[in-house]
């Protein structure tokens, strides 16, 4: 298992569930890490000692103006995407508004992350994000946030054979429903009935375990039940 000791790790999306406990996790262990976040107000008070950029992942050049202030222009050896929203509701009632953000953010602000890796990722390093269980999953009621995690997933799959030939592990986070409270921050619509998740922090031991091994994909039945 590696360490992530004297690593740098940009964490995308670090004032969420995910990416709050994945820096406290990082730098527990010893690493650089380096946040972009959207809403700052929003950022656990204690990581705001860390290195933070603001920006919205579905802007690259925006992106790109972050990632180059946080890391002072250098390349990093692990960039992690937290970032995501979610909508509910039939294609029907489904607004232009909130279907161009779930696509904005979850499907080409993936794609923005991946070029971000393409050249400021040093060789051997890696690049993970969170494409969610809905990506393997077309559900009635939540068919545009599936639809735009699809698209997420297949650009990974694709960045992660274009990534080979610079030696950079790509890794697709599909973690199962988890108890982040997410579903309340949904752009539109009320959520289903589901069962109870998994605690956010079994979500993220089992990531960095993930990205520490080595494992090239981490689909829903590579977590623990809840």
């Amino acid at each position: 298992m590696t360490s992530f000791t004297d690593k740098t790790i940009v964490v995308i999306g670090a004032s969420g569930v995910f990416g709050g406990l994945i820096a406290h996790a990082l730098r527990n262990d010893g690493a650089d890490v380096r946040l972009i976040v959207r809403t700052p107000s929003n950022l656990d008070i204690t990581l705001q000692d860390l290195p933070v950029a603001v920006a919205s992942i579905g802007d690259r050049a925006d992106l790109e103006a972050a990632f180059a202030e946080v890391t002072l222009g250098r390349s990093v050896d692990g960039i992690i995407n937290c970032a995501g929203v979610v909508a509910f509701g039939s294609f029907t009632d489904l607004s232009d508004r909130v279907a161009r953000e779930l696509f904005t953010t979850n499907a080409l602000g993936t794609i923005n992350v991946i070029s971000l890796a393409t050249h400021g990722i040093n060789p051997e390093g890696f690049l993970a994000s969170f494409t969610g269980v809905a990506a393997d999953m077309a559900i009635v009621g939540m068919g545009a946030y599936c639809a735009s995690k699809v698209a997420a997933k297949t650009a990974m799959a694709v960045a992660a054979r274009e990534l080979r030939a610079k030696k950079i592990a790509v890794l697709d986070i599909r973690a199962p429903h988890t108890e982040t409270g997410l579903v309340e921050r949904a752009l539109d619509g009320a959520a289903p009935k589901m069962p109870t998740g998994l605690t956010p922090e079994v979500v993220v031991a089992r990531v960095l375990e993930a990205l520490a091994n080595g494992e090239k994909d981490l689909p829903a039945d590579a977590f623990p039940s809840a």
